[in-house]
């Protein structure tokens, strides 16, 4: 018997690995509804109560019951399109990227000049640099880290460690 349950929404990644058979991180919200069974549901709950997430596997039939999740997830491209249009700037966009587009497959001299002239026309500076600051700022989080100085050696440790008489602590 299964027990429908609301979860957070999921990645079209995640949706494709939790049905392909591995284990997914979930935690309770209003993204996706899903069957759990008694142990899952009660597992659920449990973790729900604490604030916390559990691993689910789902089994061969929650798998087949659940192929309609898929295309449904939340992916890099589609917030990227949510927040573009959001700001009302899909339209500046693309005739701006056409009309650069057009201008660098055009004669080759001045490019940049033209092309900053249409920006400058089409008013999309703005758009551009708070595009450019977003992305900077989005991208800035994912995988970058700090380069750490090297280990410093203390002069005791070039020449060896203490030495103890045998017997004493």
């Amino acid at each position: 018997m299964y027990h429908k349950a609301s979860i957070a929404p999921l990645s079209s990644t995640q949706i494709s690995k939790v049905l392909n058979g591995h284990s997914v991180r979930i935690s309770a919200g209003n993204g996706h509804d899903i069957e759990l069974s008694k142990e899952q549901l009660k597992k659920f709950a449990r973790a729900q109560k604490t604030g916390k997430g559990m691993t689910l596997t789902m089994d061969p039939f929650q798998m087949q019951n659940h192929q309609h999740l898929r295309g449904s997830g939340v992916g890099r491209r589609k917030k990227f399109n949510k927040w573009v249009d959001t700001l009302g700037a899909r339209p500046v966009i693309e005739s701006g990227m056409s009309k650069a587009a057009s201008t660098i497959s055009g004669s080759g001299v001045g490019r940049r000049k033209k092309f900053n002239k249409w920006v400058d026309a089409l008013g999309a500076k703005p758009v551009i640099e708070a595009g450019m600051s977003k992305a900077a700022s989005t991208i800035s989080g994912f995988g970058l880290k700090k380069r750490k100085a090297p280990r410093r050696r203390s002069p005791s440790d070039a020449r060896g460690g203490a030495l103890y008489v045998a017997g004493t602590p």
